[in-house]
């Protein structure tokens, strides 16, 4: 299942949010990997030795996540993570994790007068089959539940209702917003549509980067 050259998504998790790198396999032995070091802004991303992680890989159209642990770092010849074999390995469906960052128009309006008033229109940062993480100038608090109509090329409107689950402020001195959206009603024609597109994003991208 894991080879050499197969690329990979990291999850770490620092305590108040899941933080995704994308790496790749550059050797296998017995009782260990080595990970392309992950990067962040430029930086190289360090754990402690010890420090448990999880891991996504994509074989055959089919997603597994997967358990381990950073043990160590090399520098020479290539930057990687030595990390411990893989183990908990488990198939998941695609629609829970495949997500991908991309920028679609969505309208959004809040579902209950009782909550929040929403009525605008934003953009995604990225989406899933499963919720919409969206980008706006002034904050929705986490738990209203929203009426979304995202624009997918080429499929027309796809329609959900959600509810948000994570707000954040990148910059504190900007008033940009990151809004994370649950999906909780969505047609499977709607999330179908989702799911193709998201497909053919990554393939396109794969294509470019060989």
């Amino acid at each position: 299942m894991f080879k050499v050259n197969q690329r990979l998504e990291i999850m770490v998790s620092n305590n108040k949010e899941i933080i995704k790198y994308h790496s790749r396999i550059e050797e296998i032995t017995a009782d260990r990997m080595m990970l392309a070091m992950p990067m962040s802004k430029g930086y190289p991303v360090l754990l402690r030795p010890g420090d448990i992680f999880e891991g996504k890989i994509i074989v055959k159209g089919n997603v597994y996540c997967f358990t381990s642990a950073f043990v160590d770092k090399k520098i020479v010849p290539l930057p990687v993570w030595i990390v411990s074999a893989p183990y908990d390995i488990k198939k998941v469906q695609l629609r829970e994790f495949v997500r991908i960052d991309t920028i679609l128009s969505v309208q959004v309006q809040s579902l209950s007068s009782e909550q929040q008033e929403i009525s605008l229109n934003l953009q995604t940062r990225d989406i899933s089959g499963g919720g919409v993480q969206l980008v706006g100038k002034q904050p929705i608090n986490i738990g209203v539940r929203l009426a979304l109509t995202l624009a997918v090329p080429d499929a027309g409107s796809v329609q959900a209702n959600g509810e948000v689950v994570r707000l954040e402020q990148p910059d504190l001195e900007r008033p940009l917003f990151w809004i994370g959206v649950k999906f909780l009603e969505i047609a499977e024609k709607d999330r179908s549509k989702l799911i193709k597109f998201i497909f053919k994003k990554q393939l396109e991208r794969r294509k470019k980067e060989l």
